[in-house]
């Protein structure tokens, strides 16, 4: 595992190890290959080292396997001479003749034990020595024996830290029955992130490494620095993965005998890989070939043949000649009926070879596999008969789209494109691969554009309609081109009308009714009654079409979360991919609402693993995992996830999204009273807001959040005209959620202005109104804000006891508490220049939400001369207001923790 990024994601295990090897004495490594064991050896002798201690490496490699007492050339050529000085002359001799200084017979087995043991206690007795031995599965049975018998009985006086793979030798047998065992996991998606991030690589493509590697640390590693030296590729870009893992690969078949390779092959190849069917394909040898390949950690064995990371499956392929893989695919076919046989025979051929008796075989394989629902293997059957009919490849494309695979559609795509399709084909595939694209369609709009000129110059009014409806999804999501997307959505329904296409005309109905609500325009409610009856209409044993979705989101906007939830289970369960997606999605937005935090957390679990395994958009998945975290996890995570959401929603240019997650981001720092950081958040949150043209609060309600952040800035008058302005919008759309919350920030305003009657009316309304809407942890909130208004006014009771019904909230919603146990300073870094270092204390102070008379009272400073330091500081640094002050000084720190 190489890289500093991939250190840092294991800086856990690295501390946990030094932990026991400090306490125990002796600590065993355990991990296959690759999972960076040396790695995690490396980073606990550098700590150990930091100390002042001494550390000796013991290592060996396959081609000294063979040699005696290799890695004991390590421990005796660093042996201090005061040390060997100790020594028998008998058991110097034996340290001259492993080292090679002298030659002569081999020294008895015996002398050479004690003499390794005498040297560990003689060191050790010196100093707190750590002996280190990795690669021990490469070490031939006399160097095991000597330092078995050793570290053994040596404990107590040296520490022993031990690299071992499972098919290796035991922990008790080379440390002693009392070593403590650790187990190397596989890279968690976040870690694996951290350390494909570390190489500039989008979230994308990082998630398509994790899947690819099964979380291996060295492939993560090697393909991420492969990814980058041959640049960082477009997000949505199937860029091979296998070259960048092929060094690791040989590294890992050396030694293994051709059988081996053989199995691994057929395995790669197999439509149908269970050991079976490599059985019959391999012969005799694959049970004792199958066992090797296991126990080297190439392959996993239980239904089927699995490769733990999928990309040692492509390695072996791009590996194999052209001849093995057709030979494997012909005793493959011998080996398989049915649709397998069909298919291992057309693989086994060039499209020049391919008989045309397979073409009809192949298309009805493709037709049985989407039949039961394996929309994977239907494109892959499509794709190899494309060569001679473009419908199988226009199917194909739609079955990759339903499979979640943009690199199949992409390929259909391609192929028609070869083969010089007409128009209305083309366009065909090219709606697949948009669909297929999922949230990252801003990246192929380009996509949907040449579909929508394909379809016009074929004269196809609803292939034309769906090219428009795609355009007007991807202009209001990513650009907020409200005007574009309405044109493009209302030009969609008209043609879908004119060429008798209900589905299609229902779903562009609703995306108008969507925008139009955005806009704060009225009528919006009318449109999507009517695209509810037009989707009914256009069949109901169709998939969740685009009416009954924007329906849920219609309800989550007027807060009827029972509607919305019941609106989602008549959805269930949906097949395709794409579907449990978005299904999986808004189940944790509603859980979250609810406060049922534990399964919101479990919802957006599934969400992440099934994304990674569709290689769909991460930005999504993390915002819906950053949500969960908040309703059930703990805030500093929720931080973390936002994080991630924005990062993946940039590079797929959904602004939308991003807006979301900056608002989370936002909204976390403020229960975390990083007043500076959630104030740059939230303001950003305002300013895309615009951009984008959203006039409905309740499409990103931040706006209660920034009025509170104002106010603990201290600009009260700009938080009080942004819940007057929130207000007004969400008053005439009957917004009673923003509601609450603009009752909450106003009644925190209220109170800073000394203006308590006014507050509690305010916050007793908040109350009544998030409890009838069913949002506990919005009520604990409001109690929050309670408590701190009662302390304000001095009843400590009664805040007490406020803050008592909000922990109550809280722990039956299994959430964290949305405050900390003590206010946290925000940390500002890289100041502007100019500043003097008493200067930068008072806007410090300031960006903490502190008003003039508290840091003049913390500063011990009289009121007038904070408020001179205050002018002297806008005046230098060309602001006006504390807002702009406060958001000027975060906006550095911020973007570098971005």
């Amino acid at each position: 595992m190489a890289g500093r990024g991939a250190v840092r994601a294991r800086r856990p295990l690295v501390d946990r190890v030094s932990g026991e090897l400090r306490q125990a004495g002796a600590v065993a490594v355990v991990g296959p290959t690759g999972f960076g064991k040396s790695a995690v050896l490396d980073a606990v002798c550098t700590v150990w080292q930091s100390s002042g201690d001494p550390v000796v490496r013991l290592s060996s490699a396959p081609a000294d396997a063979h040699l005696p007492y290799v890695p004991l050339v390590d421990l005796f050529t660093v042996c201090p001479a005061d040390v060997s000085g100790e020594l028998s002359d008998v058991q110097r001799s034996t340290m001259d003749w492993v080292l090679r200084r002298v030659t002569g017979p081999e020294p008895d087995p015996a002398i050479l034990r004690v003499t390794v043991l005498s040297c560990l206690q003689a060191w050790g007795r010196r100093a707190r020595l750590l002996l280190a031995a990795d690669d021990m599965h490469w070490w031939g049975p006399d160097s095991l024996d000597v330092f078995g018998f050793a570290a053994r009985r040596s404990r107590g006086s040296v520490s022993l830290l031990a690299a071992l793979r499972p098919d290796g030798p035991l922990p008790h047998d080379v440390l002693g029955g009392d070593a403590v065992e650790i187990a190397v996991p596989a890279l968690s998606p976040q870690e694996s992130a951290a350390v494909v991030r570390s190489f500039g690589i989008p979230l994308r493509t990082a998630a398509r490494i994790h899947t690819a590697t099964g979380g291996n640390p060295r492939l993560v590693s090697d393909l991420a620095a492969g990814v980058a030296r041959a640049g960082t590729p477009a997000v949505l870009d199937a860029q091979p993965l296998a070259p960048y893992a092929r060094k690791a690969l040989r590294s890992w078949l050396a030694g293994l005998a051709a059988p081996v390779h053989w199995v691994l092959l057929l395995a790669a190849l197999a439509a149908d890989p269970s050991p079976d069917t490599v059985r019959r394909a391999a012969g005799p040898s694959a049970d004792v070939a199958l066992a090797e390949a296991e126990a080297a950690g190439l392959i996993r064995l239980a239904g089927a043949v699995c490769f733990p990371a999928p990309v040692l499956r492509e390695c072996l392929l791009a590996e194999a000649s052209g001849e093995a893989v057709r030979q494997a695919h012909l005793a493959l076919a011998a080996a398989s009926e049915g649709d397998d046989r069909v298919w291992h025979e057309a693989s086994a051929l060039t499209p020049a070879e391919l008989p045309a008796r397979l073409v009809p075989a192949l298309a009805d394989a493709a037709t049985a596999a989407r039949e039961s629902g394996d929309h994977t293997r239907a494109a892959e059957f499509g794709l190899l008969a494309g060569d001679v009919r473009h419908d199988l490849l226009v199917a194909a494309a739609w079955d990759a789209e339903a499979a979640g695979r943009f690199d199949l559609a992409r390929t259909a795509l391609e192929q028609l494109e070869r083969r010089r399709a007409v128009p209305a084909v083309r366009a065909q595939a090219r709606l697949a691969v948009v669909d297929a694209a999922g949230r990252g369609a801003a990246l192929v709009e380009h996509v949907a554009a040449q579909a929508l000129t394909e379809a016009l110059a074929a004269d196809e009014p609803a292939l034309a309609s769906a090219a428009h409806l795609r355009l007007a999804r991807s202009l209001r999501v990513n650009r907020g081109s409200h005007a574009e997307a309405l044109a493009h959505a209302r030009s969609a329904a008209e043609l879908a009308e004119r060429a008798g296409d209900a589905a299609t005309h229902a779903s562009a109905l609703a995306l108008t009714a969507r925008i139009e609500q955005a806009r704060g325009s009225p009528g919006h409610a009318e449109l999507l009654r009517r695209a509810l009856a037009a989707d009914t209409a256009a069949g109901a044993g169709r998939p969740p079409g685009e009416p009954r979705r924007i329906g849920v989101g219609f309800a989550l906007l007027d807060d009827r979360l029972e509607e919305a939830g019941r609106l989602l289970d008549a959805m269930r369960p949906p097949a395709r991919p794409a579907d449990r997606l978005w299904l999986l999605s808004r189940a944790v937005r509603i859980h979250a609402h609810r406060g049922e935090g534990p399964l919101a957390r479990e919802e957006a679990d599934r969400l992440l693993a099934l994304a990674r395994d569709l290689g769909a958009s991460p930005g999504p998945p993390w915002y819906a995992a950053a949500v969960a975290e908040l309703a059930g996890g703990t805030l500093e995570q929720a931080l973390a996830y936002a994080d991630l959401g924005l990062t993946a929603s940039q590079e797929d240019g959904d602004t939308l999204l991003a807006t979301h997650c900056l608002h989370l981001s936002g909204t976390t720092r403020l229960l975390v009273r990083d007043v500076g950081g959630a104030l740059a958040d939230l303001l950003r949150v305002r300013d895309l807001v615009q951009d984008l043209g959203i006039a409905d609060p309740a499409e990103v309600r931040h706006d209660a959040d920034l009025a509170e952040a104002l106010a603990a800035a201290g600009d009260l008058p700009a938080a009080l005209r942004t819940v007057a302005d929130a207000r007004r919008r969400a008053e005439a759309l009957g917004r009673r959620g923003v509601l609450a919350a603009l009752d909450r920030a106003e009644a925190l305003c209220r109170t800073a202005a000394g203006e308590y009657g006014p507050a509690e009316e305010l916050l007793d309304r908040a109350l009544r109104t998030f409890d009838r809407l069913g949002y506990p942890l919005q009520r604990g909130r409001v109690l929050l804000a309670y408590a701190s208004v009662e302390q304000r006014r001095r009843r400590p009771a009664r805040a007490r006891e406020l803050q008592a019904a909000a922990d109550a909230v809280f722990r039956r919603a299994g959430a964290p508490l949305w405050e900390p146990t003590g206010p946290e300073r925000t940390q500002v870094r890289d100041w502007p220049a100019g500043l003097t270092d008493a200067e930068r204390r008072i806007a410090e102070l300031v960006t903490e939400g502190r008003g003039n008379r508290d840091i003049a009272a913390a500063l011990y400073v009289s009121v007038k001369t904070v408020e001179a330091a205050l002018t002297r500081i806008y005046r230098k640094l060309g602001v006006r207001s504390r807002v702009q002050l406060t958001a000027l000084v975060q906006k550095s720190a911020h973007s570098v923790r971005r």
